[in-house]
């Protein structure tokens, strides 16, 4: 599936767009916009996929992308039930290239913002404590207007600056250009692995998803991601085992079952090195939480 071009709804008077949205779950498909967008989760995790980058969401996550980065968000599955009722809350701030390049290149105090703008070029994953700090300033946005929205985002993205260790979320030899085939290929394989994490998946059948011989996946895929399918895999079971040990009064063996791991041990020594405990001690911190 290629990335869709989405056209943003910017007034003919405004360079910045600010939106609250409240969901049963995210929604929005695999995108790319030419606009610069900041998005903080109030609401709601699961998986976020940026360029060849995945990894899992959570409230409090404030991520920054730079122009034509394709991109979505994929609530947990539980959110698309029919008896859900979950529901995902965020803000979504969104601006033009021509602001941000040409608005602010004469403004010498804003030479530290540009720098940050190009850094978020492949995407941008800022720490808990920066996020905290500008949630105010991110809360109040959306109920301001003209100006004084311009300079609160200003000053939210003055205030991100301090943050110069955030992390890169897609990797620097991701190519931007939107529709490329590769971003196609890496779309079936996450697809894919997300529809089928809970049962056994060979090696032979996601090669085959990509178009691949097995070998030659396995190096495209640790290219792409910075870590090989099986740990991608791993991650991706732990995570939903977390879950499920969280909320729902199941057995140890469930669990593993529930989460595509084969025998117990291996969930356990797995889940063990992804979190630093065993499924028995989180569950039982879960609970008394």
């Amino acid at each position: 599936m290629k990335a869709l071009f989405e056209k943003l709804p910017f007034g003919e008077q405004s360079s910045v767009l600010v939106r609250r949205f409240r969901l049963p779950y995210f929604d929005a498909p695999w995108h790319y916009h030419p606009e610069y967008e900041l998005t903080y989760i109030v609401e709601g995790y699961g998986r976020r996929f940026v360029g060849d980058h995945v990894e899992s969401f959570q409230a409090g996550d404030l991520i920054l992308l730079g122009p034509d980065l394709p991109h979505f968000w994929r609530s947990d599955d539980e959110y698309y039930r029919e008896d859900s009722t979950r529901q995902v809350q965020s803000i979504v701030i969104q601006f033009t290239g021509e602001f941000a390049q040409q608005g602010l290149a004469k403004v010498p105090e804003a030479t530290l913002i540009r720098q940050l703008l190009e850094r978020s070029r492949y995407g941008l994953r800022f720490a808990q404590p920066i996020s905290r700090q500008v949630l105010t300033k991110l809360e109040e946005l959306p109920e301001k207007t003209g100006l004084l929205q311009l300079l609160g985002l200003l000053e939210i993205l003055d205030l991100l600056v301090a943050d110069r260790n955030a992390a890169l979320l897609a990797s620097e030899g991701y190519q931007l250009a939107p529709g490329a085939s590769e971003t196609e290929r890496m779309k079936r394989v996450l697809e894919y692995t997300l529809s089928n994490f809970r049962t056994e998946i060979r090696m032979e059948q996601i090669a085959s998803v990509a178009g691949m011989a097995p070998a030659a996946f396995c190096r495209y895929f640790k290219k792409r991601t910075r870590k090989s399918f099986v740990e991608y895999l791993n991650e991706l079971r732990i995570s939903h085992a977390r879950k499920l040990l969280a909320e729902l009064d199941l057995s140890i063996s469930q669990v593993c079952l529930e989460c595509g791991f084969n025998n117990n041990s291996h969930f356990h020594r797995q889940f063990k090195l992804y979190t630093g405990v065993t499924p028995l001690q989180y569950q039982v911190m879960s609970k008394q939480k």
